[in-house]
This record gives C-alpha cells, structure tokens and sequence, in this order.
C-alpha cells in the first residue's frame, strides 16, 4: 500500500511536467527510521513559501527518487530536519546526494548537477556573519567610520574571496553568475539587517544604511535572481524610505508637499495606503525606483502572497495597478484568475450562517459574555487583525485544526483587532477566508479591557498578534497564550486535554 502510494504521489509531481523539463533528486536518508522530514522549496519568485514545498515520499529503507517539474533555472531551498541548503535547478539535470539524520548534514555524491551545488554547498549560504553573533559589546557602541572599518570592509572582503573562488572555478559562465549574484545581494541583506537590529542609535543606523546601499547595484547582472536578491530589494525600499524621511527632516518639507522619490505627497501616500494596504506603499516605492525588468517579477510575487492570504480588497488594487503598468505581462491571466478565484470564494460565503458575527459586537466590553453562551463546548480564541501577517499565516493551519476537531465539543472565537474604518475589510476577509466562528471586533482604544481579562493569570503580558486561548466547557479560560494552529499536534493535544476533563 505504502508503495502504492509513493507511486501516486510521483505521478502527481510528474504529471504537471508533461510539457516541462525535470530536475531529477534522488538518494537515500541515512539512518532513516520512518519519520525523518525532507522537502524542497521553489520559489515562485522568491521568498520561503509553504504553498511551494513539495515533501519528498521516502520508501521503507530510507531511499526516496523524485522528479521535481521546472522549465527554467532556479534557486531552491531543501530542507532536512529543520536545517535549510541552498540548490541550483536547471531543467533536465540530476542531483543523488545523503542527508544524515544523526546530525542533518548533506552529503552531494553524484548527478549531472553536482559541480554546481557541490560548490553553492562549500559557500556556506547558511553560515552566520561575525557581525549577528555579536552579543553588541564589540560594535555597538562604534560611530560610523568604526562600523564601516570593523563590520562592513573586513564583511566585504571575506565574501569578495567566495565570488573570486566561484569565478575561478570550472562551471559555466551562467553559474558563475547566478551563484555570485547571490552572494554579492545577500551581503548587501544581512549588512541591512545588522544596521537595523543591532540596537544602535537611530542617526548611527540611518547612516550605515545609506552608506551600505547608496552604491548599491540594483539591476542584477542576471534575472535568475535568487531570494537574496529579492531580499535586497525589499532592502533597498527600506533604505529608499530612510533617505526620503532624513531629506524632509533636513529641508523640512511639509506634509502635502511631494516626498523626494516617491512623488507622492506623505499626507496622500497615508490615505493610500490606508486604503490600499502596505503592499500598495510597497509599489509605489517599487515604481519611482526599481528596474521595471525588476518590479515586475517583485511585484507578482506580493500579488502572489495577497492571493494565499485571501486578501481579495488588497490583491484586487494592486492587480488594477499591475494591469495598468504592465498590460503585456506574462502575469496577468494568473493574476485574473486568482482574483476571481478570491471572488468566487466570497461570493459562496455571502450567506454562510456558519460564519457568525456576534450581535451588537460594538458595545461588548468583556470576553466572559461572549464565551458564555458557548457554555458545554471547548473555545479556542484566536486574538488577530486583518493587517497582522503572522495572523493571517496562521489562518493556513485553521482548516486541519477544525478537521481534527469535527464532530466534537469544540468552538471557535475571533477578536479581531481592526478599527472602525476597516469594518467592511474585516466582514469580507473573513468570509473570503471561510472563517467559520464567532466574531467580534474592537479597535485599539476599546480592546483593551479584552486583553486585561485575558491576561490577568498570565506571567507574561505582552499585548502581541496573534495571541490564542483555550476555555473549558464551563466558560473559563484554562490555557493563557495556548499553542498556535500551524503548531498542529502540540495545539491538538492541549484542546484534548481540556476536553477530556472531568
């Protein structure tokens, strides 16, 4: 049966190829003993996305044979027990390697794509700089020219000796530029997160980050651009802002004026985006300074990301814009049919009496009388916002929860902390999302009696979302700050446990 299986899930992987090339992995988990996890990621675009993980089907004696279905290079990422490696793809190579379970190393043994990852493997993506393992009593306390002299130069210049050792090497052309394109962009990335991480002042980091990027290169050498290229770019928008917010303090310009490379005034940018969503101030950055060979692809991937968050108001405005900008794009048909796939879903759950809104939710101060009526079930709360991105990547996990719970004594309760203004963002994300439930909504000035009373026993009280809560059959709350969905098992034994109480 299990070999049967195993056979289904490869003609499943295969089947989407028929027209494409295959990258073909194979090899054998050393130490396998049943529940060893190996999958691979590729990227969309960029980015690490569980929606673009294929999990490897391993046989009995540990050995697994899968043809993944590409039709152009790129970079993946492949994940053996938690630990992350970098691979480069390209369409109709091989790759047989072993991964160890006693301590999660990889080792690369043969294939037609062995030189390339055998090297992109001896880079060491997945090694920490010197500078993040700093404890801050090395750096911290230097001004500028001592960061850039002790953090950025000797950085520099120990991943200037990776790129000469990949130019010296026997792969082609095209690999040498692919593997030294992320090597020189994902430099630029951790020199970004340091500057804004590391607790220095805020003048000290403004201007590190303008000396990291103000030289930057943003047109990469290949459009095979990794995620470290793409996480250079979200980069360099922030440095974008930075150094339009440091020229309006400098030459005090005023609110309705233009902000210098945005074109657009502070106090309009702020209604748009209000209305709009965050990626939309991301486009509007993307637009005014990026390659549009660059904002395309970038941008594809947010309306991608729009798509599996199920945000119908915000991937319908940026489509519009993307269509606007870009009405030749190989993206459009996707991004119709994603639209219209979220229209469809809202539409199916217009009248979805599952999907409760609690009566006169307004003037409820206390989270007690919304549980009561719930007496003889098990309620799990879940505290979000339509704006929070871990709340809606937690949303992914909520259907397997409720599937583990059918049939049983188990309720669902959402306080979503949205203000008035976005009252018809809220009713619509939870009907294009299918969030069957109870909910209620509070702004931030109102929900704070909510969060007293939820954290009232609680050791920690941090006010941070998502937050979760479990309540027995009697109304009170018994787990504080209670497993998250996405943490599945762990989440699923703690609601077993309270319903099995006597």
């Amino acid at each position: 049966m299990k070999l049967k299986k195993t056979i289904l899930i490869l003609l499943a992987l295969a089947l989407p190829a028929l027209s494409f090339a295959q990258f073909r992995l194979n090899g054998k988990i050393k130490g396998y003993t049943g529940t060893a996890n190996l999958q691979l990621n590729i990227p969309l675009v960029y980015g690490f996305h569980q929606e673009n993980t294929i999990q490897f089907p391993i046989a009995k004696d540990g050995t697994f044979n899968v043809a993944v279905p590409i039709k152009e290079t790129k970079l993946a990422t492949l994940v053996f027990e938690g630990k992350r490696y970098n691979l480069l793809l390209h369409p109709n190579k091989t790759l047989t390697f072993e991964a160890n379970t006693a301590d999660t190393s990889l080792r690369l043994l043969a294939g037609t794509a062995l030189p390339e990852n055998k090297l992109l493997l001896a880079i060491g993506f997945k090694d920490s700089p010197f500078f993040l393992n700093d404890d801050g009593s090395t750096f911290n306390k230097l001004a500028l020219n001592g960061l850039l002299d002790s953090v950025v130069k000797p950085f520099k210049l120990a991943e200037a000796s990776k790129i000469n050792r990949v130019q010296a090497s026997s792969l082609s052309n095209s690999d040498k530029q692919i593997i030294s394109n992320e090597i020189a962009y994902r430099d630029y990335f951790l020199l970004d997160m340091y500057a804004r991480t590391a607790g220095l002042q805020k003048a000290t980091m403004d201007s590190l980050v303008l000396a990291i990027f103000d030289k930057a290169p943003l047109k990469p050498k290949t459009l095979i651009a990794g995620s470290y290229y793409y996480d250079f770019i979200d980069s360099y928008l922030k440095y974008i802002e930075t150094k339009a917010f440091k020229k309006v303090k400098e030459e005090q310009i005023p609110s309705s004026d233009p902000l210098p490379y945005y074109g657009i005034s502070m106090d309009s940018a702020m209604v748009v985006i209000k209305k709009n969503g965050k990626p939309y101030g991301i486009w509007i950055g993307a637009s005014k300074n990026l390659p549009m060979a660059v904002v395309e692809p970038f941008t594809y991937q947010q309306l991608t990301n729009l798509y599996n968050e199920k945000n119908l108001g915000q991937l319908s405005a940026l489509a519009k814009v993307f269509n606007q900008q870009f009405p030749n794009s190989i993206y459009n048909k996707d991004i119709k049919a994603k639209t219209a796939s979220l229209q469809k879903m809202l539409s199916a759950n217009a009248s979805n009496k599952k999907i409760e809104i609690a009566e006169g939710f307004e003037k409820i101060s206390s989270i007690a009388s919304v549980i009561k009526p719930l007496k003889g079930k098990v309620v799990y709360l879940d505290v979000w916002g339509t704006w929070c991105g871990p709340c809606k990547e937690e949303l992914k996990s909520v259907p397997a929860l409720k599937a583990r719970f059918k049939g049983k004594d188990v309720a669902f309760v959402y306080l979503d902390m949205d203000e008035d203004d976005k009252d018809a963002t809220w009713r619509e994300f939870i009907k294009v999302n299918g969030m069957e439930g109870l909910h209620l909504r509070k702004g931030r000035a109102n929900i704070a009696p909510f969060w007293k009373e939820l954290l009232a026993n609680a050791e920690d009280k941090s006010e941070y979302y998502p937050q979760f809560f479990i309540f027995d059959k009697t109304g009170k709350l018994v787990v504080a700050k209670a497993k998250r969905p996405s943490d599945k098992e762990e989440l699923y034994q703690q609601i077993e446990n309270v319903l099995n109480q006597k």
